[in-house]
């Protein structure tokens, strides 16, 4: 009878935890469904299309969400600690470890050969015994290896929670502590990254983001799909180095997971396959917590104003260095598109003193 009681107030106490979350959940799925969906399974995208430079990015909107995203981040931090001191949540917390070595995750990559279909049901055939577990690691990291050779590693750092996800069961058996905790901080921060490097995609490319949006009109809510576009892009930013500091890890990742599952209501079973292994993670988070191996970055400062401060001005940091990084890349991209396909075309305007004449000039193309 005892235990019954119990169990039935630990309900009532995590009854509005569950309220909240699926609150939280439709909110972020209100103002940021794009965010959740990666533009390039759905937009008619080409590294030919001429990305923004770094001064064109940084608009007054970008500025305003940057700092507005940092405020909100330092935020959390409080709440992340008033939430830790709460028995109910550090019991649900020792709950959830106790699954943690049941997680599994299930790895796709797909590639144009056939014989990698093949090697992806051995992997999948190799997660099912724990002893095989490595092995699926490793298999998953010579797939991406596969990938960026043939589509190169500015497009594969769109999925570089697979070398997270592949390190992690790489090391899932191995004996030492310290080397089997390395792979829980590899998930975060590569999950993190991915997260923080779609959202520059659609700070850099935004035609590519308001293909989508003209397509579906609707997810703009009515605002103007340029603002709507890079307030998706910070949801996606903020996200991402949230995860990288592990701040509120469990929360966080079960609200991120709800919300994609809720947009395959809208992008449907391209978003379900998309993101199966992103779903696999965020589960992983949610059982696994930050671990106890390693300190959670944001835990490197004990004090609170400390960690506030930790939150926020690094995230504009991390914002500011993958920018530059991002930008940098794309535009090697776009150029050495460009010295493969040079324009069939010239329009040269010189202006006179009369009205303007136009010259054209037509050159014959490479390879023509």
């Amino acid at each position: 009878m005892e235990s019954s009681y119990r169990a039935h107030q630990d309900r009532r106490r995590l009854r509005p935890l569950l309220i909240g979350g699926a609150l939280a959940a439709l909110v972020a799925l209100a103002y940021a469904p794009d965010a959740a969906a990666h533009v390039k399974w759905f937009a008619d995208f080409s590294f030919g299309d001429r990305p923004l430079t770094v001064r064109e990015v940084l608009t007054p909107t970008f500025f305003g969400l940057a700092f507005l995203s940092a405020a909100a981040i330092g935020g959390l931090v409080p709440l992340d600690r008033l939430l830790g001191a709460q028995p109910w949540y550090r019991r649900l917390n020792r709950r959830l470890e106790g699954y943690a070595a049941n997680a599994l995750l299930a790895p796709e990559l797909p590639l144009p050969w056939s014989w990698v279909g093949w090697l992806q049901f051995a992997i999948a055939l190799l997660l099912i015994f724990r002893r095989t577990t490595p092995a699926a690691g490793a298999g998953l990291l010579f797939l991406w290896g596969l990938a960026a050779v043939r589509y190169g590693l500015f497009h594969l750092l769109d999925y570089a929670h697979f070398l997270g996800v592949g390190f992690y069961l790489l090391v899932a058996n191995s004996a030492a502590n310290r080397i089997r905790g390395l792979g829980l901080p590899a998930l975060y921060a590569s999950v993190g990254f991915s997260l923080m490097w779609a959202g520059l995609e659609k700070l850099v490319y935004p035609e590519w983001g308001l293909y989508l949006l003209a397509e579906n009109p609707a997810l703009t809510l009515g605002l103007a799909p340029t603002f709507f576009l890079t307030g998706a892009a910070f949801v996606e930013l903020a996200l991402g180095f949230l995860l990288i500091i592990c701040l509120l890890q469990r929360p966080l990742s079960l609200v991120v997971t709800l919300v994609f599952f809720a947009t395959t209501l809208v992008f449907g079973k391209t978003e379900v396959i998309g993101h199966t292994l992103l779903h696999a993670a965020l589960i992983v988070f949610v059982i696994e917590g930050p671990g106890r191996i390693y300190a959670a970055p944001i835990t490197f400062h004990r004090r609170l104003p400390l960690r506030i401060a930790f939150g926020s001005v690094n995230f504009l940091l991390f914002v500011g260095v993958l920018l530059l990084g991002y930008t940098y890349s794309a535009w090697q991209q776009y150029e050495a598109f460009l010295a493969q396909r040079p324009p069939a075309g010239v329009i040269d305007v010189t202006e006179f003193a009369a009205p303007p004449a136009v010259r054209l000039r037509v050159e014959k193309a490479a390879g023509a």
